[in-house]
C-alpha cells in the first residue's frame, strides 16, 4: 500500500530541472540576439518578441505555479513590450494592461472551480 502511494507521488511530482533548463536557454538566446543581431534585419524584431514571450512565459509559469497565469502574464508583459516598439507604451498603458490581465485571471479562476 505505502509502496503504491509512493509511487502515484513520484509520478505527480513536479521536474523543475527541465523546464529551467529551457528557461536559461530562452533567456540567454534573446540575450544573444539582442547583443549580437542587428535590428535592421527583418525577421530581427518578431524573432525578439517571439523569445521574449516565450521566455516570459515559461520564467512566469514556473514562479506562479500555473501554466495559464504564467500565460496570462506573459501575454500581458509582451503586449506593452509591443506597446512600447510602437512608442506608446506608458504608465497608463501598463495599468490597463496589468488590470484586464488581472481581470481576465480572476475570471478564469472563478469559473473553473
Amino acid at each position: 500500500m505505502r509502496k503504491k502511494l509512493r509511487q502515484k507521488e513520484v509520478k505527480l511530482r513536479k521536474n523543475f530541472l527541465p523546464t529551467l533548463a529551457v528557461i536559461f536557454f530562452l533567456w540567454g538566446l534573446l540575450g544573444s540576439l539582442i547583443y549580437f543581431v542587428e535590428p535592421d534585419i527583418v525577421v530581427a524584431i518578431p524573432l525578439f518578441f517571439l523569445l521574449a514571450f516565450l521566455a516570459l512565459f515559461f520564467t512566469f509559469s514556473l514562479l506562479l505555479a500555473h501554466t495559464r497565469r504564467g500565460f496570462v502574464a506573459a501575454l500581458a508583459m509582451t503586449l506593452f513590450l509591443v506597446l512600447r516598439f510602437w512608442g506608446v507604451g506608458n504608465v497608463l498603458n501598463f495599468l490597463l494592461i496589468a488590470g484586464l490581465a488581472l481581470t481576465i485571471e480572476l475570471y478564469f479562476s472563478r469559473n473553473h472551480r
